[in-house]
Parts: C-alpha cells; sequence; structure tokens
C-alpha cells in the first residue's frame, strides 16, 4: 500500500538539487508533519517491491505540483543468483533513481529509490531488477500503459498526452511508436499484409 499525502501550507520552500531534470525547486518539511498532523489516504499500489517512506512536495517548471514518493525497492532473492556461474552475488554499491508515475489530478508524482548493483566473484555484474519501469523510459509501467491507452482512443494529439500525462513530447511520441508498430508490423520491421486490399487509393 503506498501512503498518499494531503497537506498545505505547512512547507518551507528552498532552492535546492533538482530531484529530476524537470524539477527546479522542492518542497523540505520534517517527516513529523506527515505522520502526526496531517490526514492521509491509503491507496492500492502495483509497485512491487517499492516501500513508501516518507513523501515530499515539488514544484514543476510548468508550476504544477509534484508528489514525490520516497521509499526502498525490496532486493528479490532471483536477482543475488549470479546468471554465469550461479554463485551468490553481493551488493557493490546504489545510486538514486527516480521515475515518473501515475498523476493525481492535475499534480505529477515520482517514485524515488536507490537501485544496486550486485557483482558475483567470477567477475560479473548487473543492476537490480524493477518490475514497474517501462522499458526505454524513465517511467512506471502503468504511467506508460495509460499514456498509451490515451493514444489507442484517438481523440488526443501528441502535445494534448503530453499536458495530460506531464511526459515530454518525445517520450510520448517514442510511446505512440512503439504501439503503431505493435498493432501494423510483425517484429516492429515488417508491415503486416491486410486482410482486404484497398479498391480505391486516394492521394
Amino acid at each position: 500500500m503506498m501512503k498518499m499525502h494531503f497537506f498545505a501550507g505547512m512547507c518551507k520552500l528552498n532552492k535546492a538539487r533538482p530531484i529530476h531534470e524537470l524539477y527546479t525547486y522542492r518542497i523540505q518539511q520534517t517527516t513529523g508533519i506527515f505522520r502526526n498532523e496531517v490526514s492521509f489516504l491509503s491507496i492500492p499500489s502495483r509497485l512491487e517491491g517499492f516501500n513508501n517512506s516518507d513523501t515530499t512536495v515539488s514544484r514543476s517548471v510548468s508550476d504544477r505540483e509534484v508528489f514525490c514518493f520516497n521509499g526502498e525497492l525490496e532486493l528479490a532473492e532471483s536477482d543475488r543468483i549470479c546468471p554465469v556461474c550461479g554463485g551468490r552475488m553481493h551488493i557493490n554499491g546504489h545510486r538514486e533513481l527516480v521515475l515518473r508515475h501515475l498523476c493525481f489530478g492535475s499534480n505529477l508524482s515520482t517514485v524515488r529509490f536507490d537501485r544496486v548493483q550486485l557483482v558475483c566473484r567470477c567477475g560479473h555484474s548487473h543492476m537490480q531488477t524493477i518490475p514497474f519501469k517501462a522499458e526505454g523510459h524513465q517511467i512506471s509501467v502503468e504511467l506508460w500503459q495509460y499514456a498509451r491507452d490515451l493514444l489507442a482512443l484517438g481523440t488526443y494529439t501528441l502535445k494534448q498526452v503530453a499536458e495530460i500525462t506531464g511526459l515530454g513530447k518525445d517520450t510520448v511520441k517514442g510511446i505512440d511508436l512503439k504501439r503503431l508498430k505493435d498493432l501494423y508490423t510483425i517484429d516492429g520491421t515488417k508491415l503486416i499484409r491486410p486482410e482486404k486490399p484497398a479498391r480505391i487509393l486516394a492521394i
């Protein structure tokens, strides 16, 4: 379960290092504010293995409020087994990772955690698996699927989908290209032959 916090007027705005390339400001607050003084909702989360410890709030460059869900990603036992020699791998380091997640109304959201690197005595190394990260993008699978669903409706332009989801235009374009390839090509290269040939070709 993810704890979703709603509050106003309790934070101090300071210039700080951006948590993501889209964000320039971050609001700092104490953990006690969330745990003791503010009501919150617990909502189901499909972020497998992610445990939300606290939530901070930022402002995006476009002046939209951003909920940043901070926490830890559990290390799966399968990640500890070396695929080369079958030996047990050890943690060699970690780096912070921020993924864009679903919007809450007009508010954007991100998920922030440390991703560990594992190394084996045989020399093999790999990064921790993130089950909820969309392939090829720094976003969650749920946000990726939401963008695909909006594009599939055929009623929104790429720019409108970008505004609704808070994603960049190039990211939305990449998601749409993958969607179209899945629909109309085989293995992303060969066009699928139509069941019935067109009788009239208009230019």
